[in-house]
């Protein structure tokens, strides 16, 4: 697992208790699942997840910052329902961010892509910099 992953587990985990001492209760970061768990999930939804996506998993299953950014939890990864970006077949929304909208998304390939509002872009940097706080 990187380095810059589990800083960044760090970092959100220690900003989220901070604002749960704050009482801010909406900001949470959730227990990790198993890589059975994973396994299992992939299986059913017939997708590997990027080794990233996995390893953050394995981390946490999702943290929720409010209307800012959230990665949802393993089970609630769900089937991108629009059929609106021709260059993908299916896609999975894996996250939200700035609470208007905004998904972030993986496609069957391991790719992810940010779709706002009719819009989609392949996200050009690595999962870490998508959770990175600054």
């Amino acid at each position: 697992m990187s380095n810059t992953l589990n800083e960044q587990f760090k970092l959100i985990s220690e900003y989220c208790e901070k604002l749960e001492e704050a009482d801010y209760d909406f900001y949470k970061i959730y227990s990790p699942v198993s890589e059975d768990d994973i396994l299992k999930w992939q299986e059913e939804n017939n997708i590997t997840l990027p080794e990233n996506l996995k390893n953050w998993y394995l981390l946490s299953n999702g943290f929720d910052m409010g209307t800012t950014v959230d990665i949802l939890p393993l089970t609630a990864i769900c089937k991108y329902p629009f059929d609106d970006i021709d260059e993908l077949e299916e896609a999975f929304i894996v996250g939200h961010y700035i609470g208007d909208g905004s998904v972030l998304v993986i496609d069957r390939n391991g790719n992810f892509y940010e779709f706002d509002h009719g819009y989609s872009k392949l996200y050009p940097t690595p999962f870490e910099r998508f959770i990175k706080i600054p």
